[in-house]
This record gives C-alpha cells, sequence and structure tokens, in this order.
C-alpha cells in the first residue's frame, strides 16, 4: 500500500527545509558558545568581578544568537500552520539570516575586544531583524485568519521591533548619555521588552499549540490563557514607561501583574497537563523545567522589585539567568526536539510512496531519545546550580552549573546534527525549493 502521492499541505506550503534548519543550526552553535564561555569565564561573574563588555555580548550570543535565532527557525516553518499561508519572501530571510550572523559577530566581537564603535555592527543586526519583521508581517497580512497562538505572534513580533528600536539608541547613547536622563530605567525596559515581551510572549502562545499537540490533549476553555495576556501586556506596558520617563515608582505594581499573568498562564498549562494522553517524553518534561524555572524567575522579579532582595549584580544576574536558563531554554530545548526530527522526516519521507516492505524509517529514528534524556538530566543541575550560584555568590556552585550547561549544550549540539545529518546524506539541505 502507497501513500497519496501529493505532499500534504503543511509540506506544499512550507518553506524550503534549508531555512528552518540553517536557523535552527545557527542557534545549536551559539548555546554551545555561550555555554563554553559562561564555563570558561564564570570568574568574571560574581561580585562586579566582571567586565560589563563581556557579560553583555555573552548575553547577546544567548538573547539574539539562542533564541531568538531559534524562534525565527520556527516562525518560517510554523507560518504555513499558524497563518495557514506559506512565508512571504522567503529569500529575503534568507539573506536576513546572513546578515544577523556576520551582524550579531561583529556586535559582541566589537564588545569583546573594547572597541567602542559596537552600535555599526548593532544597525546591520537591526537591518537584518527588520527583514524578518518585514516577512511576518506580511505572512500575517496575507493570513487568511489568525488563531490563538498567532495572536500571540502578532503581539510579539510587534513588540521584538520596539526592542530592536530601544536597543539601537542604548547602543548608541552608551558612550554618549544624551538620550535617556535615567539609562538603567532605559536598560530595565529593554531587557523585559525583550524577556516578557519578545520571547515570553512567544512561548506562551506557542506553548498552547505545540504543548498541546505532543502531549494529545485537547482544552477547550481558554480563559486563563486570555487572562494571562491581558495582565501581560498591561504589567509589561506599566513597567516600561514607569523605566523609561517616571523614575520606577511604581515597580511592585507592575511585578504583581506580571506575576499574576504567569500564575494565569501556568493554571492554562495545568489544565493541558491534566488532560494529556501521552506519557511524560523529554518534549514535555523540559516543558515541566521550563514552567518551574519560569516560577523562580517570577519569584525573583517580585521580591527586586519588592526590596525583599538586594539589588546588587548577584542577584540581577539570577533573575536574568532564571528567565533566559531556567524558563526560555528548556522551553525551547523540549520543542526543537519534536520539531526537528518531524521536519526531516516529513521532507525526506512524508510524500514518497513505499510498501510494507520497504517503509520509511520511525520519526524516533531521527534523533535519539536516550541522549535526549541525558541531556535533560543535565540541564536540571545546571538550571538549580547556575541559579543558587548566582544567589549564594558562590563560585563553586556557579562553575559546576556551567559545566552541567556545556554537557547539556554538547549533547543538544550532537542530537540535532544527527537529525540534520539525514538531510545532508540525501542531498535535501541543498535543493532550495520545497517539494510540489
Amino acid at each position: 500500500m502507497s501513500t497519496a502521492s501529493a505532499p500534504p499541505l503543511n509540506l506544499a506550503k512550507s518553506p524550503p527545509i534549508d531555512l528552518p534548519m540553517r536557523h535552527f543550526a545557527a542557534a545549536a552553535v551559539a548555546f554551545w558558545i555561550f555555554a563554553a564561555a559562561f564555563a570558561w569565564g564564570t570568574d568574571r561573574f560574581l561580585d562586579f568581578g566582571f567586565r560589563a563588555e563581556w557579560v553583555l555580548g555573552l548575553v547577546h550570543v544567548l538573547t539574539l544568537g539562542w533564541i531568538t535565532m531559534t524562534i525565527f527557525g520556527a516562525i518560517c516553518q510554523l507560518s504555513a500552520v499558524l497563518w495557514e499561508t506559506p512565508l512571504a519572501w522567503p529569500e529575503a530571510a534568507r539573506w536576513a539570516w546572513w546578515a544577523f550572523i556576520l551582524g550579531l559577530s561583529g556586535f559582541v566581537g566589537e564588545l569583546w575586544l573594547g572597541g567602542s564603535r559596537y552600535w555599526i555592527a548593532a544597525v546591520l543586526l537591526v537591518g537584518s531583524v527588520g527583514v524578518y519583521l518585514a516577512c511576518f508581517a506580511r505572512t500575517m497580512i496575507l493570513a487568511p485568519r489568525l488563531d490563538w497562538t498567532a495572536r500571540h505572534l502578532a503581539v510579539s513580533i510587534s513588540l521584538l521591533a520596539a526592542v530592536i528600536a530601544l536597543g539601537l539608541m542604548l547602543a548608541w547613547d552608551r558612550e554618549r548619555g544624551i538620550l535617556f536622563h535615567d539609562p538603567h530605567g532605559a536598560l530595565i525596559a529593554h531587557v523585559h521588552l525583550a524577556l516578557v515581551g519578545w520571547v515570553s510572549l512567544t512561548i506562551v502562545g506557542v506553548s498552547y499549540r505545540l504543548v498541546a499537540m505532543f502531549a494529545l490533549a485537547h482544552v477547550d476553555s481558554k480563559t486563563p490563557g486570555r487572562l494571562a495576556l491581558v495582565l501581560t501586556l498591561a504589567g509589561l506596558a506599566g513597567l516600561t514607561a514607569d523605566g523609561l520617563f517616571f523614575g520606577r515608582r511604581l515597580l511592585p505594581l507592575w511585578a504583581c501583574l506580571l506575576a499574576a499573568a504567569y500564575a494565569a498562564y501556568a493554571w492554562q498549562m495545568r489544565r493541558i497537563f491534566s488532560a494529556r494522553n501521552r506519557r511524560i517524553d523529554p518534549a514535555l518534561a523540559y516543558t515541566l523545567l521550563a514552567l518551574t524555572g519560569g516560577a523562580v524567575w517570577v519569584l525573583l522579579g517580585v521580591g527586586l522589585a519588592f526590596g525583599f532582595l538586594r539589588d546588587d549584580a548577584n542577584i540581577l544576574a539570577a533573575y536574568i539567568y532564571a528567565a533566559l536558563v531556567g524558563w526560555a531554554t528548556p522551553f525551547i530545548l523540549g520543542q526543537v526536539h519534536k520539531i526537528v526530527p518531524f521536519l526531516v522526516w516529513l521532507h525526506l519521507f512524508g510524500s514518497r510512496p513505499w510498501t510494507a516492505k520497504s517503509p520509511p524509517p520511525k520519526m524516533t529514528e531521527l534523533a535519539s531519545e536516550r541522549l535526549a534524556w541525558v541531556e535533560f538530566f543535565a540541564m536540571v543541575p545546571a538550571v538549580a546550580l547556575g541559579t543558587a550560584g548566582f544567589l549564594m555568590g558562590s563560585q563553586t556552585l556557579l562553575r559546576a552549573g556551567s559545566l552541567f550547561l556545556l554537557a547539556t549544550a554538547t549533547l543538544y549540539a550532537v542530537n540535532t546534527g544527527l537529525s540534520l545529518s539525514f538531510l545532508i546524506r540525501e542531498g535535501a539541505w541543498t535543493k532550495t525549493s520545497a517539494p510540489r
């Protein structure tokens, strides 16, 4: 018995396979670079014993090279599913990928070398993000409808434009001090527009679709999710305006709104997990770890806003670490472990005729679940020890956490490479058009 000769609809509308995969591959490299540099230079991160340029560059490797690059790759592929229309201008997105890498490399390199013209590379980086935003916006305009997940992405993509604009102004003004009378407040606004508005809203929106799909769960009510979106936007708007213009006078209020938003989101996710019809696999385990890391991030934020925690470099580092490594990274790892093997299988074998005597490989054979579990059990202490190391000012704990994180990044790169090797062996990586 053979399959239908026509490719499935989501494959027919999907971009060329190299477009999302080059993003996932570059992101895996950036994750490994961050983990290796963090393990090598942990002594620079405690008690003000670090150079701000080193930390600033490394944080952007994580936020842009790892998290944003992965999200861009996922959106390029998911546009056919979420917006029910092919990605607009895929060739422009491919060129933007090159500009993004060059801009990020120049920006981080200039910071690490102690240069003062890092804002020039930042302009190239901003331009590349602008191309991505244009592609995504055009795709949304052409979409016949926007579902619940797509609406979250529409909001988060719009906020990314604000992140990039404010970041460029901060980079230009860092040596001049002209634009912002409260540079620390502007930095708080920039960081939270990125962490909450861009990264978290994207994760929240995508989780409603992907986690439910991977867990084989169906939940009709979206009331907690809708409440989470409203509270997030209200808290983020207030926090941003307060940081930029009003001297950070109402930080406890905005922290409470954002904490309530996370509680509503966690309640929606609890419903999804309660309705699941599948065992806990690495993808779902990573999601649970991300939810735990997100809760720690929220508690640290409330503690800082109310003054329960001292506002020093170590506590702030723990706050950022919990957000990027404890919340965003586990979620991304879990979803990509499902997305990449699925896309490879769909592209190579989804539309091929086959018989019972010559079946295609199983999707689980395109990556190692055992390796994914080992990676997960390395990630758990990486999150816990790293966060504790910053909170307690312990170089020993921080070093241990960084080594577990490096192990996670290495295993993830190996497992991702295992899936991508099937494309390379089949010669599909160099094909710049999706099969029709």
